[in-house]
């Protein structure tokens, strides 16, 4: 009897740490990034409804897209993927230029961040900011 409940108890701890070790999350390294590496951080990373299409989207991704998220780090995935999708291509110039695009793209989300508590829930911006009515050049209210 008690050779089986040790074998139990060993069961047991043998299946919660493999049980752990599948539930964790996968840990950024930093960029340059593998395929698999991209597509097991994502989800964690990129806007709800695009991870639902990421693993087809990835697959008919052109090259040189993929080889720029890879080398990027993954703060700046979502603004490439976005700025790509506008028409932004790598080389272009003056407010052509993809680098631009996603300078600006991650900028405004950055803005907006302030307004959000940690827990998901909309608090608008502060008073003092609101009173201090300083504005983009879209007319966003910037609180920095």
């Amino acid at each position: 009897m008690l050779r089986l409940l040790s074998a139990f108890c060993f069961a047991l701890v043998c299946w919660s740490t493999i049980g752990g070790l599948a539930a964790a999350e996968a840990v950024d390294r930093g960029p340059p990034y593998s395929n698999d590496g991209f597509l097991s951080l994502a989800p964690s990373i990129l806007p709800n409804g695009f991870r639902r299409i990421l693993p087809e989207w990835w697959a008919k991704a052109p090259e040189y897209l993929k080889q720029r998220v890879l080398a990027a780090p993954s703060r700046m995935w979502w603004p490439i993927v976005l700025c790509n999708y506008m028409g932004f291509k790598p080389g272009g110039t003056g407010f052509e230029s993809a680098e631009a695009c996603e300078k600006s793209a991650y900028d405004a989300s950055q803005r907006g961040k302030n307004s959000w508590s940690t827990d998901g829930q909309w608090v608008g911006p502060s008073d003092e900011c609101v009173k201090r009515d300083k504005r983009s050049k879209w007319g966003e209210l910037v609180c920095d």
